[in-house]
């Protein structure tokens, strides 16, 4: 990859300022007085900067180092999403006759989508600034669910449209990072408008889609553009295959030909019972998932007024797959995480040809169990009948 641009780190918080006042920015800031590091917008960040007087306005940051504990999908797929609220109105000439009046921004939600993009309606521009390769590699899996198909949902599309991402590469691979075993690189621009990656007092270009050029030529004195090659092409080398190096080291399993079709073959395996024998089926691991895309509707009601919104919901869950008539397919936890693991690496394989999971490494990081399901993927792919 070609070094299109080159950023100072004393001029990247200058320049977040700047685009930040055309477009709502979001990136990854730690609160370190809870030590969590997520996406937030750059409105937030400063607020809460703000208010944090009081700790010597030092307890947010930018952390563009550490992992953060959940990916950015949360940002166009909601925890939680109102769809719409309702009211049962009485007819007062009959009684008997009831009527519902729904309150909801849907036709606007569908006036957007196509692309009906008046004043009214008009959609803000996203940025989302450090995005890892996985991350947005995960992004895209879930734009396949979505987007994709005779059934498209408009609330999630209205959220992606006009979104920017600036990648940042990982220099630093964490010891739970597997994104090369899932077809996946640190340095993986390819969904990315912006690559970037660090190097000692900077940050490198070394992808600009031309829809985003003018985020460096409106903000030309910030940038130096002479001489790059020369200057970091080594250096930006080196970073690239040590941190290659370090995945491929931290986990040398299975390869990506194996996984698919063995986890298809040893699906009735009794080893299943055996690696998921610790799994407390908490579901941490596919809250923090970025591919993860299941969710559940239901309707609260007071009285005669109430509102429906969706949630993320979980396949570990025991209610998940829990019928009608009592019977539940999967009672036992080995039933329900053998799912998930074939929800990542083959249900979805065989939809799209990709694996939907691209190696993060959160599930690992934060299973209360010490539960790795690189350690799972690995056993039932060198299983034997």
């Amino acid at each position: 990859m070609k070094i299109v641009s080159f950023i100072k780190k004393e001029n990247l918080k200058s320049w977040l300022e700047k685009i930040s006042k055309v477009s709502t920015i979001y990136l990854p800031i730690h609160d370190k007085k809870k030590d969590i590091i997520d996406f937030l917008s750059w409105t937030d960040f400063i607020e809460k900067k703000k208010a944090s007087k009081d700790d010597n306005d030092e307890r947010y940051e930018i952390n563009l180092i550490e992992k953060t504990k959940k990916s950015p999908k949360y940002i166009f797929f909601p925890p939680t999403e109102k769809l719409f609220e309702f009211e049962y109105k009485k007819d007062i000439d009959d009684p008997e006759l009831v009527n519902i009046d729904l309150k909801t921004s849907f036709n606007d939600v569908i006036n957007i989508y196509i692309g009906d993009n008046n004043k009214k309606n008009k959609v803000d521009k996203k940025i989302i600034f450090a995005i890892r390769p996985c991350d947005l590699s995960a992004l895209k899996k879930v734009d396949i669910f979505f987007g994709e198909g005779d059934i498209k949902d408009p609330y999630y599309l209205k959220r992606r449209k006009n979104t920017i991402f600036i990648s940042l590469g990982c220099n630093e691979p964490y010891l739970n990072c597997f994104c090369t075993a899932v077809e996946g690189n640190p340095f993986n621009f390819e969904y990315a408008d912006m690559g970037m990656i660090k190097i000692e007092d900077g940050f490198a270009i070394l992808k600009l889609d031309n829809k985003v050029k003018f985020l460096i030529e409106e903000n030309k004195e910030l940038f130096e553009n002479k001489n790059l090659e020369n200057k970091y092409r080594e250096k930006i080398d080196i970073i690239m295959t040590k941190a290659v190096e370090k995945i491929i080291n931290y986990w040398s399993g299975v390869t990506i030909d194996d996984i698919h079709s063995n986890i298809e073959k040893n699906f009735n395996l009794d080893m299943w019972k055996t690696i998921s024998k610790k799994c407390i089926s908490c579901a941490a691991c596919t809250y923090v998932c970025p591919s993860c895309y299941c969710f559940n509707i239901r309707d609260e009601q007071k009285d005669l007024k109430g509102e429906r919104y969706r949630c993320w919901d979980y396949c570990m869950n025991y209610y998940y797959n829990l019928e009608a008539s009592g019977h539940n397919p999967r009672s036992e936890i080995y039933k329900r995480y053998r799912n998930k693991v074939n929800c990542k690496y083959n249900y979805n394989y065989k939809r799209s040809g990709q694996f939907f999971c691209v190696g993060c490494g959160r599930c690992i990081d934060i299973c209360p169990v010490g539960m790795d399901i690189r350690e799972s993927v690995d056993k039932i792919c060198r299983a034997k009948f």
